[in-house]
């Protein structure tokens, strides 16, 4: 029998690098008060509150060409293949204690908007997997030359004490999609 797919079998990674140093520093002391030191580094925290994500689908522009006696035909687009596809992703983040993860985004948004470098994008190696109900990694989604573009707002309310299960989005732009089967 062949199970129906699952929303939730799929894991985002963020690189390493995506996390500068100095936002690493301002961060390590927080980070090493957390109980058990399960989380020590930033990027993990942030790929540890990724909760959802949101791919673009793919469409063309139909071309129409007219014929005698007014017929016409429908044809595919010429335009390459990574142009039909749009290329912006929406992540939905967990916003944790204090929206610490929140802070940090902000300031990695800042960090990758204004900082002075010679890299236009987002280090590579941002990678979407999608996982089979045994969590087997069936397919990989590289994502390149990635742009951090958005980050939606908080919504807070005084009338509101307890702790809720609240969630934040974060748009970026890639380039380059580069999907790859890994089935072994």
């Amino acid at each position: 029998m062949i199970l129906s797919s699952r929303n939730n079998l799929f894991l985002l990674q963020f690189p390493k690098d995506f996390v500068p140093k100095e936002i690493e520093d301002r961060y390590a002391p927080y980070l090493n008060r957390i109980p058990g030191n399960l989380i020590t580094r930033c990027i993990d925290l942030i790929n540890y509150t990724v909760q959802g994500v949101t791919l673009p689908g793919v469409s063309y522009n139909v071309q129409q060409q007219t014929f005698t006696y007014g017929r016409q035909l429908n044809w595919r687009d010429s335009v390459p293949e990574q142009q039909v596809l749009a290329k912006d992703i929406t992540v939905t983040f967990q916003s944790i204690d204090g929206f610490l993860n929140y802070w940090m985004l902000m300031d990695i948004y800042d960090y990758w908007y204004k900082y002075p470098t010679a890299q236009p994008w987002l280090p590579n190696g941002h990678v979407l997997r999608f996982m089979d109900s045994e969590g087997s990694i069936l397919m990989s989604v590289g994502l390149g030359r990635m742009l951090f573009n958005e980050m939606g707002g908080l919504e807070l309310s005084h009338s509101s004490n307890t702790p809720d299960f609240q969630t934040f989005d974060c748009g970026f732009t890639f380039n380059d999609l580069d999907i790859k089967l890994e089935l072994g």
